[in-house]
């Protein structure tokens, strides 16, 4: 080539690499406040994506924060077993499933593969967050085919692959990962089983085991164990003859003798190993990331409606404070400065931590709650500094870690000078308590503190607002106008400030007690001033519904419920249903006290004399209730004497060590008079 000519190319290089460069200077050096836009991209949209943006650590760092990431938030892996045509407890209709597909877009959630979450290496756009499908037992409306006339087949569109397909098709920045845990003969249509499974593989759906006769390994052998999952794998190998499934879901839940015999091993000379092992619910579950994930304990959210209300909106919903949110960098890692202590080691990213400017759940705080043990105390009581001093040192000296203190009682009055409007206008604070001390005292000493306040029985906001109170059908009041009324907003919106203020002033949780209507025949009749037709159980649930709405799911909340709602087939008049009113709130309290029982319940004639029995009936009526939902158990046990026999430290570590037999780490003892023994925990 003649010099000149290449003399001009040189030169015409240099000029369109100057010209890129003084180009590419007028483009933002930071990040965005908004997203980019996924329906169109590049248009209009001059936004840098990550990967182009500056690799300045504090802009990096200011860009987290403005998307919210937390990449130490929880997942949630969905778990379905049959699509059909009516719903139920194990059976989600095609409608419904394309409803949730719909509610995860919505919800700013994408699809990803089970073995990327496992790995970490998610592919997902700032600001939206991983969510899993998997379907268990490779029942028939998962993956359905359509014989055509032509003799040819295409996947029924009501089938949960062909819903898959088609809503990815429709919402490409979502995707269609699901993972399939199957067993022999999967899908029916026994003809087509082979191709179906080629087909998945094809289609990028992933295939897992989940035991070759959907058996239950609970108390299996190892030897038992390995032969229905390497039976299944060489079943598979038929369809797909290189395949050999990495994933595990346990069938029926059942645990075998060696855990570890699901993860891996050897029977006949063929070898097995699993990446992850997933059990059932319920729960969302961590982050890769996360010094508790393990892959081997994988928990799931089973969907279905519930009371008419979605599983997956609950869920949704409770985990909005604490879900995985990207920032769009697969080189890095971000969340809140908060979450730091619950990073794992070794995870090879660069590290973005920042000050959250939103508030989000405190992952101590909440494992603190978990873990939570303690009294209840009534202002009264703690109005003496020796009293209060009193129960500090009998909750560290019996190991316990929380003390659940009234804000507003049973008479209406608050043992402070509250701040609200409502309080303040009607005298119900009392300078009783120099609250803030009180809990930074607790705070200094790592207890926990539960705010109680009464919700309807309030006899002092009756008296000074009578429009508010429940009266009989003669007028005159109920019960001597102890009650407010469950259907007013007004009420409502009274208890929800003092628990905004509960939460300022530095409780970790807000209890409400009472949260019912009022018992016996007469309140059946009663006049409510603000009635309308919904049922009491719609009420109650509705009204725990508006108060997390307001309150958020970055706060601790609990509702306390009769013990009888356990295995009461209605809402005994009162409106009180656990699982309607479990999707709102962190913790249900049932008020199991032995001697509230009546003869034959639990088997005893009578249940006062016989704690643990109690105890232990009623946590295993409460715990179907109330975990689908994500809630948790954290009964109160009685410290008081009602009836025969007296009650001591004996009875209450009955109640506690059936507590804890049945996996509940978290109780609360109740004595009107603010009286416990010395030496009731810990157990002996």
């Amino acid at each position: 080539m003649p010099k000149r000519v290449k003399g001009y190319l040189v030169l015409v290089t240099i000029l369109a690499l100057v010209a890129g460069v003084l180009a590419y200077s007028y483009l933002p050096t930071t990040f965005s406040n908004t997203a980019s836009n996924n329906d169109n991209p590049g248009v209009g949209d001059n936004t840098p994506k990550p990967a182009e943006a500056s690799e300045d650590p504090a802009e990096m760092r200011q860009h987290a924060k403005e998307v919210g990431a937390n990449e130490l938030g929880q997942v949630p892996i969905l778990v379905y077993h049959l699509i059909g045509e009516e719903e139920g407890r194990w059976t989600r209709t095609p409608e419904n499933f394309r409803r949730d597909l719909q509610e995860l877009y919505d919800s700013d959630y994408v699809l990803v593969s089970l073995s990327e979450y496992i790995s970490g290496d998610m592919d997902v756009p700032e600001g939206k967050s991983p969510a899993v499908i998997t379907f268990d037992d490779s029942t028939a409306g998962h993956f359905r085919l359509i014989e055509k006339e032509d003799g040819e087949t295409m996947v029924d569109p009501d089938s949960a692959v062909g819903i898959l397909k088609e809503f990815g098709e429709e919402h490409p920045d979502f995707g269609h990962y699901a993972t399939f845990f199957i067993n022999a003969e999967p899908f029916g249509q026994p003809q087509y089983w082979k191709k179906k499974l080629q087909l998945l593989d094809e289609w990028g759906f992933e295939i897992g085991n989940h035991t070759y006769g959907h058996q239950n390994l609970g108390g299996l052998t190892p030897e038992q164990v390995g032969d229905q999952i390497v039976r299944l794998q060489e079943h598979i190998q038929q369809a797909l003859p290189d395949f050999k499934p990495n994933l595990f879901a346990i069938a029926q839940d059942g645990i075998p003798q060696e855990y570890n015999s699901m993860v891996s091993g050897e029977i006949n000379g063929v070898k097995y190993q699993h990446d992850a092992v997933l059990r059932w619910a319920w729960r969302a579950y961590e982050s890769p990331f996360h010094k508790d994930y393990d892959p081997y304990q994988i928990q799931r959210i089973q969907v279905f409606q519930d009371k008419g209300q979605s599983t997956l909106v609950s869920w949704l919903d409770r985990i909005s404070a604490k879900r995985y949110i990207s920032d769009g960098r697969e080189d890095t890692l971000a969340f809140p400065k908060e979450w730091e202590e619950y990073l794992k080691e070794n995870h090879g990213k660069e590290l973005l931590i920042y000050d959250s400017k939103d508030p989000v759940r405190d992952p101590g705080q909440e494992a603190q709650a978990s873990q939570a043990k303690g009294v209840h105390v009534t202002f009264s009581y703690a109005s003496s500094e020796e009293r209060w001093n009193n129960i500090i040192a009998l909750t560290e000296k019996q190991q316990m870690n929380t003390v659940q203190l009234d804000v507003k009682d049973e008479s209406g009055r608050i043992g402070y000078l509250s701040k609200v409007d409502m309080a303040q206008e009607i005298g119900a604070g009392r300078d009783m308590l120099p609250i803030k001390e009180m809990l930074d005292q607790l705070r200094d000493r790592g207890i926990y503190s539960i705010a109680r306040i009464v919700i309807v029985r309030d006899p002092f906001l009756a008296q000074k607002k009578p429009e508010y109170m429940v009266k009989n059908q003669n007028g005159t009041p109920l019960d001597g106008g102890v009650w407010v009324d469950p259907y007013s907003k007004e009420v409502w919106d009274y208890n929800i400030q003092l628990a905004q203020e509960a939460y300022e002033l530095g409780f970790d949780e807000v209890q409400f007690d009472y949260i019912r209507f009022p018992e016996g025949r007469a309140s059946q009749t009663a006049i409510y001033g603000a009635k309308d037709n919904r049922k009491r159980e719609e009420v109650i649930a509705d009204q725990l519904r508006y108060a997390r709405s307001k309150i958020g799911w970055d706060k601790m909340l609990s509702a306390t419920v009769f013990g009888f709602t356990g295995f009461a087939v209605d809402d005994m008049g009162i409106g009180q249903r656990p699982e309607r009113m479990a999707p709102f709130v962190d913790y249900i309290s049932p008020m199991v006290y032995p001697s509230h029982f009546g003869p034959g319940n639990y088997g005893f004639s009578n249940p006062n004399a016989h704690p643990y029995g109690v105890i232990d009936g009623s946590m295993k009526d409460f715990e179907p209730l109330v975990y689908p939902s994500g809630a948790e158990l954290r009964p109160w046990l009685q410290a008081f004497t009602m009836g025969s026999p007296r009650y001591g430290v004996k009875e209450i570590q009955a109640q506690i060590k059936a507590t804890e037999d049945n996996n509940i780490d978290s109780w609360l003892q109740w004595s009107a008079g603010v009286s416990y023994p010395d030496n009731m925990y810990p157990l002996k």
